[in-house]
């Protein structure tokens, strides 16, 4: 995936500062011995480390915190199938890793069991907060994406030409489905605020409220985090139907879109998901109407970096458009500067409080 350029990570004694919002949870800290080279491990859920995505963004997170402190080496182990978990991370445990990052809400049992099992051993893991028992080091990295799924879907309202949108996932969780109820929110926002009448394809919101933990409806979902050809289908099919922006919430699935926005010529476009398009893959930023993306790599790094100094805290790690950990990141299309404005004027509105990112608020039209 493509580092969020925007998201900034300040790293200040054993604190991480997103923005104006500094990271602070409780819990004991636990001590990194600075005789050795300091090792930090990832572990990758199955869309591979050139996913382009949030596996990508979470080694690139390794990688920055490397940049920063010489004492830190890096390395990684991709997970081909959910039965590779467990002993990617028990082989990590085994080489003594002095933190290992777990990427993805799928990895959580696994996860959870590891770090009960060495409660010793310090962890964090990306899109999830596992249960586990007290006295164990693990720290959840955790992001509202409705958040800046809600500017996504606004501006994918504000572009389109045809008056119709469309978004999938890989599999249907709240990691996934948190973005997709914001981009409907955003749509629905857009269409009762400006008078227009652009529908969402892919996702019909449940009724009542989203939350980190649960996030219901129905809509498209690949099953997987990998097929490619599934994803340029989809979207193929989604284009069929009238839409002109497909948002996938996908991992490397979402290439498959970029294919199918390739293959349907002008006019079709993809809103990227997690970290910005336009760096991850520079070949395709002139398909890329903008990214909802969340602050991987800066809570990553602020993670791999207190857990080398000896001040990783457990707990949680909760990113928003706030503290700077999501964001909506323009592409390479050209937006227009009113659009930019109403959007720049909806996201202080959010951050107030004052406008919700639950579509249930806004009526379908």
């Amino acid at each position: 995936m493509r580092r969020i350029r925007r998201l900034v990570s300040v790293l200040g004694a054993g604190s991480l500062v997103l923005g104006a919002m500094t990271l602070s949870v409780a819990a004991s800290s636990v001590s990194a011995s600075a005789a050795t080279k300091f090792k930090a491990c990832v572990v990758t859920d199955t869309g591979g480390i050139n996913d382009k995505s949030f596996n990508a963004s979470a080694y690139q997170g390794l990688k920055d915190a490397a940049k920063v402190d010489s004492n830190i080496s890096y390395t990684y182990l991709s997970s081909s199938s959910s039965t590779d978990y467990a002993p990617n991370i028990n082989s990590f445990i085994s080489q003594h890793c002095g933190i290992i990052v777990t990427v993805g809400f799928l990895m959580d049992a696994a996860t959870a069991a590891a770090a009960n099992a060495h409660p010793n051993q310090k962890f964090a893991i990306v899109d999830d907060a596992p249960a586990v028992k007290k006295g164990t080091h693990v720290l959840a990295l955790q992001y509202e994406t409705d958040q800046a799924g809600f500017l996504g879907g606004m501006l994918a309202a504000g572009m389109s030409k045809k008056g119709t949108v469309a978004t999938y996932g890989g599999q249907n969780f709240s990691a996934v489905t948190l973005y997709m109820n914001g981009f409907v929110a955003g749509v629905r926002y857009y269409d009762k605020t400006y008078a227009k009448k652009v529908k969402v394809l892919g996702w019909t919101p449940a009724k009542g409220a989203c939350s980190l933990a649960s996030c219901k409806g129905s809509g498209t979902f690949v099953g997987n985090f990998t097929d490619q050809t599934a994803g340029q289908s989809d979207t193929t099919t989604f284009f069929s139907e009238g839409a002109d922006i497909v948002f996938p919430v996908a991992g490397s699935v979402g290439l498959g879109s970029v294919a199918a926005a390739k293959q349907a010529g002008a006019g079709h476009y993809v809103m990227w998901v997690d970290s910005n398009g336009c760096v991850s893959d520079k070949a395709d930023c002139k398909l890329f109407v903008g990214t909802v993306a969340k602050g991987v790599e800066a809570s990553v790094k602020a993670a791999v970096l207190e857990a080398a100094k000896g001040t990783f805290k457990a707990g949680s790690y909760i990113g928003t458009l706030k503290n700077q950990g999501t964001a909506l990141e323009y592409g390479g299309v050209k937006v227009p500067a009113k659009l930019k404005a109403e959007i720049a004027k909806a996201k202080a509105g959010i951050i107030a409080g004052k406008i919700s990112v639950n579509p249930n608020k806004y009526p379908a039209r």
